[in-house]
């Protein structure tokens, strides 16, 4: 990395030693390196030593530094940090929702970030909230104008963000790929990707919520393979308590429902209205689901079976909710738990920003895509979250998280998908655009990493109503929208969109709603 602050040839009378030995004149005619540069041993830094990481101990690679005690102790640019002079890292970051109640996304990122910042000091961050994709570029721009390094937290950025890569060639880009898309028409060596795998927690999930039930249901959002690998992993986990339970899905098309107010009539003519996610919860609610998950940025299905819960408190069986997003998602405003609510399937963004930001500041940073599984530690990137107010159980839940961690042969990122099971109609193993004769995973298969970023179909025992709008309709095995039309003889012959009269979906403004074609 090119340094951020530069020594030069010259007389150098060192004044930074007078705290550590008496000042005197040398003449250095072996200029060294300056504050922020990178380096392996004190003797790479001109009157200054090398600061290793705090994040990576072992790695051998610094930045020279000094000690301080106020910003007037350090040349600038540098400033006073942790009482080490170091160069600020300035990070724009934009996100697609705004910390709130019921948001879980943009508030996982947004605490992750200022954990990240508290940890380590010199980030400087400025964050723009409500960026709804389509053409974010304009922001992009306007933030990497003003900052080192810019951050998204959704996949569906990645294209403005590879434009505003190739107009700022000295700035860093990252976005979030969701582990189904690893490069960009256009991307230039500044622009690069990071993910956590969160099937992982919702493979926990459902073995947390299948204990004692028959149907569990999901609200899945944008219909692109990171969602249907959740709804899989999800049911996967749920079969492994119970191989005859059902999984219901159903859609919102996005991550949360973009309107201002609510338009979902239901029932029709009863003039009351919700947001998306609140009608497919009503609909679930009505249908027998026991535990509803959902996959949407906010925790509105959490709150509305709440306040069901409590008008209908005789009713048989329960319905539970799983929040999304962070841990915290079984609270309320004022901090209280929603005892309907068994607990929250969460990314922890903190260790990938972490190691992200302290790369960057050490002049190391260059792969292409951070990823990361969970592990055994509390600092999971991602997990299981379990309301002390709910029916779950906390250790065993934490029990199961840590033998999935600890898996090996295969790891926890082939564990959640290895067979044997079957699948619905629409998988194609050889990637030729037809589905596969037979349509099962076998035993002790695992798949590989394209299939899974290629994921658009389900596995047996997820099932969809036969007419949408209608929850006491017969089920029948779901197919993901825009995947492979099943028994089709003809390549990339593709499932339909539900007709707007029964189910009309959510879709923003330049994005998608088949998931072959959100697949890459």
């Amino acid at each position: 990395m090119s340094s951020r602050f530069m020594t030069t040839k010259t007389l150098l009378v060192t004044c930074y030693a007078i705290m550590q030995a008496a000042c005197s004149l040398t003449v250095d005619t072996n200029v060294k390196k300056g504050i922020g540069e990178s380096c392996s041993a004190d003797t790479d830094c001109q009157a200054a030593k090398c600061l290793l990481s705090t994040v990576a101990p072992d790695d051998k690679i610094g930045v020279c530094s000094i000690r301080c005690t106020a910003n007037e102790d350090c040349p600038s640019p540098s400033q006073c940090i942790k009482q080490q002079c170091q160069l600020p890292l300035s990070v724009g970051v934009a996100m697609t929702g705004f910390p709130g109640e019921l948001e879980g996304w943009t508030v996982a990122h947004n605490d992750s970030l200022q954990a990240t910042s508290d940890a380590l000091g010199y980030l400087r961050l400025e964050k723009l909230f409500g960026l709804t994709p389509g053409n974010v570029l304009k922001e992009v721009k306007d933030l990497a104008s003003r900052n080192q390094v810019v951050v998204g937290n959704t996949v569906d950025y990645g294209d403005d963000f590879v434009s505003a890569a190739q107009q700022f060639p000295d700035k860093k880009f990252l976005v979030v790929n969701d582990g189904v898309r690893y490069s960009y028409p256009g991307q230039t060596p500044n622009f690069s990707t990071y993910w956590v795998h969160r099937e992982q927690a919702w493979y926990i999930a459902g073995k947390v919520a299948a204990t004692g039930r028959k149907r569990l249901g999901v609200i899945s959002a944008f219909i692109n393979p990171d969602c249907v690998r959740d709804v899989n992993a999800f049911a996967l986990g749920a079969q492994s308590v119970n191989p005859l339970i059902k999984v219901e899905v159903r859609h919102m098309g996005f991550w949360f429902d973009i309107n201002t107010q609510p338009t979902y009539e239901y029932p029709v003519g009863s003039g009351r209205k919700y947001y998306r996610e609140e009608y497919l919860t009503q609909l679930m609610w009505e249908s027998g689901v026991e535990v509803i998950a959902h996959i949407g940025n906010t925790q509105r299905s959490v709150k509305l079976i709440d306040q069901l819960m409590a008008q209908n408190p005789t009713k048989t069986p329960k319905v539970w909710t799983f929040a999304n997003d962070v841990k915290s998602g079984c609270k309320d405003s004022s901090g209280s738990f929603f005892p309907t609510c068994i607990g929250s399937i969460y990314e922890n963004w903190t260790p990938i920003y972490t190691r992200i930001f302290d790369q960057i500041h050490r002049g190391v940073y260059s792969a292409p895509t951070i990823e990361l599984d969970i592990d055994d530690t509390d600092n999971t990137s991602v997990g299981v979250s379990i309301n002390p107010k709910g029916p779950g159980d906390e250790l065993a839940t934490r029990a199961m998280m840590q033998e999935l961690a600890r898996s090996q042969n295969p790891g926890p990122r082939q564990r959640v998908f290895m067979g044997p099971y079957e699948v619905t109609g629409q998988r194609d193993k050889e990637f030729n655009g037809l589905p596969d004769v037979n349509q099962k995973v076998l035993s002790g298969e695992t798949l590989s990493d394209t299939e899974l970023a290629r994921m658009c179909w389900f596995v047996k025992g997820v099932v969809e109503k036969t007419k949408l709008n209608d929850p006491l309709s017969a089920d029948k095995d779901a197919l993901v929208p825009g995947g492979l039309l099943p028994g089709s003889t003809v390549a990339d012959a593709l499932t339909q969109k539900p007709l707007d009269s029964e189910d009309k979906l959510v879709i923003p403004s330049g994005l998608h709603w088949e998931c072959k074609r959100n697949s890459f």
